[in-house]
């Protein structure tokens, strides 16, 4: 328990740099009161551009890749009776996660966490996430809805993980039934506005 401690403490912080709202702030802005009020990379390339949303996408998934490599360094070969080296892991995506979406620098209202977990699941297995983007991009390029796309691409992680070798990665199927409910959970505002055909296209 002492390591998960370790990890959520670590994870959890790197995962509240948001980078969107840094940058907005740069720019004399609080992204979170601007357009959907979302603190993420959809929402920066609505306000600020497309440099701006591609820089902070690649920034919150680069942190979901950090908190894990920094998780990696911890617990590499650390067994313990409840947890497996590869089960930190997990833990480490999820408490990272939640870090981007309540960020303790920014009084816990940051973004919805999808590059970040995407960043996460690229070190775990850079394969894992080939059909999820893909798939990602299928969905948007027909419907132009982001929100619909990322949990499409959520849901198609999670689908896969019954059909592929998991290896050390015993656990698959639970965390990414996790992070897909967190997912569905942190895009419950598209989903909504979706049924009521309210949801802007990108």
């Amino acid at each position: 328990m002492f390591h998960l401690g370790i990890i959520f403490l670590i994870t959890y912080l790197v995962g509240s740099i948001n980078f969107g709202l840094i940058l907005g702030y740069i720019h004399g802005l609080d992204l979170r009161s601007q357009g959907s009020g979302n603190a993420g990379a959809t929402n920066a390339l609505r306000i600020l551009g497309l440099r701006s949303g591609v820089f902070v996408f690649f920034g919150d998934a680069f942190k979901g890749y950090i908190a894990l490599y920094l998780c990696d360094m911890i617990v590499t070969e650390t067994q313990t009776l409840l947890f497996a080296p590869s089960d930190y892991l997990f833990f480490a995506l999820i408490f990272s996660f939640i870090g981007h979406c309540y960020p303790i620098w920014f009084n816990f209202k940051g973004g919805k966490g999808a590059a970040t977990a995407l960043g996460a699941f690229l070190f775990i297995d850079p394969y894992f996430i080939l059909f999820p983007v893909l798939g990602f991009l299928f969905v948007f390029l027909i419907s132009r809805f982001v929100g619909l796309a990322t949990i499409s691409a959520f849901f198609l992680l999670f689908a896969q993980s019954f059909f592929i070798d998991h290896g050390v990665h015993h656990n698959l199927h639970a965390f990414s039934l996790i992070i897909l409910l967190l997912i569905l959970y942190t895009h419950r505002s598209n989903i909504q506005s979706m049924f009521e055909g309210t949801e802007a296209k990108l």
